[in-house]
């Protein structure tokens, strides 16, 4: 399908960047272009020239042609760029390839056709795939040489009747000698929606009943985004093409789709009643429904053809016993309405760095799908199996959605210092050989319980001293008291039990390290772990309430020769609390409370300006030592 398509290397630069994220909800392959989760260093490459010609028609048919010259500037770039694998959906889309090395002495190492290896495509979760794919390993790769891809990519059936939409991004995080976008409407070219931003456009021409636009990019120095930045698809240079007017006509898409697979019937009728029965209040009654298709209904990632918009029947899914966001969605959904209780899909473009939809319309820019019960104004998602009724993962939070059944554009909630929460409390006493034993319980509300609940439950049950000693160091080991991870009720306690093999060296004088004992999460890293300079676009800013508490025994013989003096750090939307105190000759309190209080998950750069200097102050306040003698 044409989704949004990232313009300079999308398929490199993935390639390069490593996923680090908190387990979260499993997302679903509704329709999304690739995305770009950040830049390397140094540019590992450039974009020598790139030339993109698409031909659309008013019923989503559509012929697109695209050559990408790339040129490694360094043993990364190419390693990224010695083999690409590209993709399509058989029956529904039609793709071929060309491609060569470039040497650097206009010597041209082509690839042959025989040589494209043809697959399948895989997941990363448990699922089905009805993908197509085609590597291409370039031959004898050097710094300097150019290596070339040619495709041509058709739409033979269009994944919507009626419908066509594509956007295409222009990042300045690669430098771009030479690029071309040429788009071709066939038929009623009234029907097309263009709105672009950032380039440089040729005036319209109309021949023979078609009408083409041409734009030009080019980008001489590669911009360098601050860590956390967000990629809001109208803030960059872009052309965003539809058919359709806005995001309820988007909606009513997809309501058709599910029209027929929310039926209720005898079967899951005789299901909502068994579960709810001696229920009489009706938000019990939902949290019912949704905790069993939370915790029955197996998520497996289903892409057959059209499977990445349309969903099984409810009925299909109950029999099956599995299904992916869409399915989940779809049983959920009828099992509520055999209760009287209406709910309906919601859209979402959830865990990737982009929080607000662009003006332009499209079907193509989701990629998960979770459900709305208008009456408590609740948003579920029963694929994130360790979130309670009523609370989101925080990959689906703050977002800007599309409630179905309404065509609303609404926004999720966000994680707030009222709906989330981290704390840990740690006995630690330090052994006269420098080694420290600990215990430290740790609690989590809202978001981050969800977050903390998938990574203990995701922790092997027999890795837990190759656990403590990576996060302690050498020698240490340890034990987990997981609670129950799959208890959804309330909030999610652990604890955890564990030997520091080295905290101090004795004798004295010395100091203690800034982090003492154990806790999942970073003050540090909360408040910002690189703390860039400047920044000139938005950023992901968290929210929440965080508390360290560590009760500290020293052993006989060692005494506290200075505290760090305790403060208290505030800007707007942020507050450090440290306190220490030693209540015995031999024990030290140290208390550490954390507040971020953003109204959005996105902060500005303005606002980062005037509160930076605050946080590098939090930030060396975190650093005090404990000194002994």
């Amino acid at each position: 399908m044409v989704g949004r398509a990232v313009w300079a290397g999308d398929f490199v630069r993935l390639l390069m960047t490593a996923a680090a994220a908190w387990l979260g909800s499993a997302v679903c392959a509704l329709a999304q272009g690739a995305g770009v989760a950040g830049t390397p260093a140094a540019p590992a490459f450039e974009i020598v020239s790139k030339t993109i010609d698409l031909e659309a028609a008013p019923d989503g048919r559509s012929w697109m042609t695209q050559e990408v010259i790339y040129r490694p500037l360094n043993t990364m770039g190419v390693e990224a760029l010695q083999q690409v694998t590209l993709s399509y959906t058989a029956g529904y889309e039609y793709q071929t390839i060309s491609a060569h090395t470039l040497k650097k002495d206009g010597r041209r190492l082509e690839v042959p056709q025989a040589d494209i290896l043809q697959g399948h495509g895989q997941t990363t979760t448990p699922g089905f795939e009805d993908t197509r794919t085609q590597t291409v390993v370039f031959p004898n790769v050097e710094v300097g040489d150019q290596v070339v891809l040619a495709t041509t990519r058709v739409q033979l059936v269009p994944w919507f009747v009626n419908v066509f939409a594509a956007g295409f991004d222009f990042p300045r995080q690669d430098v771009v000698h030479q690029a071309t976008f040429a788009f071709t409407t066939q038929g009623n070219d009234a029907a097309f929606h263009v709105s672009t931003a950032g380039l440089d456009a040729d005036p319209p021409q109309t021949l023979g009943g078609k009408t083409r636009r041409v734009w030009h990019f080019h980008n001489d120095t590669a911009v360098k985004l601050a860590p956390d930045t967000v990629t809001e698809a109208d803030a960059a240079p872009h052309v965003d093409i539809t058919t359709l007017p806005d995001y309820s006509a988007v909606a009513k898409l997809y309501a058709d789709l599910f029209r027929d697979k929310i039926l209720v019937t005898p079967e899951i009728s005789a299901l909502a009643d068994k579960l709810t029965d001696g229920i009489r209040d009706r938000r019990a009654r939902a949290r019912a429904l949704y905790d069993w298709v939370s915790r029955h209904i197996r998520y497996v990632n289903i892409v057959l053809g059209a499977g990445g918009f349309v969903p099984n029947k409810a009925a299909d899914v109950l029999k099956n016993g599995y299904g992916d966001c869409k399915d989940h969605v779809m049983l959920l959904q009828a099992l509520l309405a055999a209760k009287g209780l209406r709910s309906s899909a919601v859209l979402i473009l959830a865990g990737a760095s982009r929080y607000k939809l662009p003006a332009s319309a499209s079907p193509f820019l989701f990629n998960h799908l979770i459900t709305y019960v208008p009456e408590f104004q609740l948003f579920l998602d029963s694929t994130a199996e360790y979130a309670p009724f009523g609370v989101l993962p925080s990959s689906d939070a703050g977002r800007s959605v599309v409630i179905v059944d309404s065509g609303k554009v609404a926004r999720t909630p966000a994680v707030s210092v009222a709906n989330a929460a981290l704390s840990s409390e740690t006995a630690l006493k330090i052994n006269d050989d420098g080694s420290a034993d600990g215990e430290t319980r740790t609690a989590s509300s809202g978001a981050f319980a969800v977050d903390m609940r998938a990574a203990i439950a995701a922790l092997p049950a027999d890795g837990d001293d190759n656990y403590f000693r990576l996060l302690l160091g050498p020698g240490s080991d340890g034990k987990l008291e997981r609670g129950d991870p799959e208890n959804l009720d309330g909030d999610y306690a652990f604890s955890a039990h564990y030997h520091i093999a080295h905290i101090a060296a004795f004798p004295g004088p010395g100091a203690l390290p800034q982090q003492l004992g154990y806790k999942p999460f970073s003050f540090t890293s909360l408040i910002g772990l690189t703390l860039p300079p400047s920044r000139d676009a938005d950023y992901s800013c968290p929210s929440g309430r965080f508390q360290e508490t560590v009760n500290l025994t020293l052993p006989q013989g060692v005494t506290v020769s200075s505290l760090p003096a305790s403060r208290v750090l505030a800007a707007e939307g942020a507050e450090l609390r440290t306190d220490y105190a030693q209540p015995k000759p031999d024990t030290v309190r140290v208390s550490v409370q954390l507040k971020l209080d953003h109204p959005e998950p996105v902060c500005g750069a303005d606002y980062y300006a005037k509160i930076r200097p605050v946080l590098s102050n939090m930030t060396g306040a975190l650093l005090a030592q404990i000194l002994y003698k």
